[in-house]
């Protein structure tokens, strides 16, 4: 892969992120008195997001370093692993944003394997309130990464 096409795809990943943190933000300011229960399915939706955009990140990288990608059953829980244990990467983090992560991942595979309208507003408020600063942190993070791997 290119440079140029890794710094566009990177930038497009980046980006949809930015919209999911404006949504989480917005969603997490809705009043309580306002709430109905799509606002905590959809909460969910974006704290599985997250997730998801994290993982096309890596991907990317895999692609870039030709490294073959993790599959079958275990290869969310492989790939996060792999981005936090990545020098350049997830091991610049802080042990709190780190712990957030495993914590998406966990709140992911139970949304995705569960019923939207079983989601619960006290389940999801936390992870949609730190959802923006999560995404802020690996912007930071991957822009760095993606300065030294496009570097002449």
């Amino acid at each position: 892969m290119n440079k140029d096409k890794l710094a566009a795809e990177v930038t497009q990943e980046l980006d949809q992120l930015r919209v999911v943190a404006q949504h989480a933000t917005e969603l997490a300011h809705v009043p309580a008195s306002e709430r109905r229960p799509w606002h905590a399915a959809a909460g969910a939706k974006y704290a599985a997001d997250l997730v998801s955009g994290l993982e096309n990140l890596c991907k990317r990288r895999y692609r870039a370093a030709n490294l073959p990608i993790p599959e079958g059953e275990d290869s969310h829980t492989r790939i996060l692993e792999a981005f936090l244990d990545a020098p350049d990467l997830g091991a610049t983090l802080s042990d709190e944003v780190k712990h957030r992560l495993k914590k998406y991942l966990r709140f992911r595979h139970r949304f995705l394997h569960g019923y939207g309208h079983e989601v619960k507003w006290e389940i999801v408020d936390e992870p949609l309130r730190l959802l923006p600063e999560t995404v802020v942190i690996l912007r930071e993070v991957w822009l760095r990464w993606l300065r030294r791997m496009t570097q002449p």
